[in-house]
């Protein structure tokens, strides 16, 4: 191995030189396999004792049991992230559910339409549900095209961050509204 090493660094080489005496030293590891129990327990007792350690210390240093959200103050990044995964994860249940539960009741869907429409609802309830339908979407979509450019390294500075997440929302507002009101 040391000749390896020689051959392929030189003879003259500063690495080789000043690290003979550790390359000296470099014998082969033997391993030896334990039985499955005898390990397992042995990395358990290794693994409690180092937890338990873990745990006087901080009680001893009086350190608090662990942060949760109500010591952080919520930024704009991280609310558009939240609000990302949350409408993201929503659409992902409701589409496939709604889809579902249309195929399998009878009628088209100009007959469920009408029915909304026979149930003679107040003009502000109808509009709340189409924001509440349309919201998702647009935000989801639009937020979706900041994180493609994400993925070509544009606009990861702070003020390139907020300028464009209040643009997010914004503009996902601007699209709901034309949405609910034009169409």
């Amino acid at each position: 191995m040391a000749a390896m090493i020689r051959a392929s660094f030189g003879k003259g080489s500063a690495l080789l030189t000043s690290n003979a005496a550790l390359l000296s030293r470099l014998q082969p590891v033997v391993v030896t396999q334990l039985s499955h129990t005898s390990t397992r327990s042995q990395t358990e007792d290794i693994a409690y004792k180092e937890m338990e350690e873990f745990w006087d210390k901080n009680r001893r240093l009086n350190r608090p049991l662990s942060p949760h959200l109500r010591i952080y103050n919520p930024e704009l990044t991280s609310m558009l992230s939240l609000c990302h995964r949350a409408t993201g994860i929503a659409m992902a249940v409701t589409v496939p559910f709604v889809a579902a539960t249309l195929l399998g009741l009878p009628g088209d869907f100009s007959s469920y339409i009408e029915y909304i429409k026979d149930l003679h609802l107040n003009p502000a309830i109808l509009t709340a549900a189409k924001y509440v339908l349309a919201f998702p979407i647009c935000y989801h979509y639009i937020n979706g095209i900041r994180h493609l450019a994400w993925d070509w390294a544009i606009g990861f500075d702070l003020k390139t961050t907020y300028q464009s997440g209040y643009f997010v929302m914004a503009l996902a507002l601007l699209v709901t509204a034309g949405f609910v009101h034009l169409l």
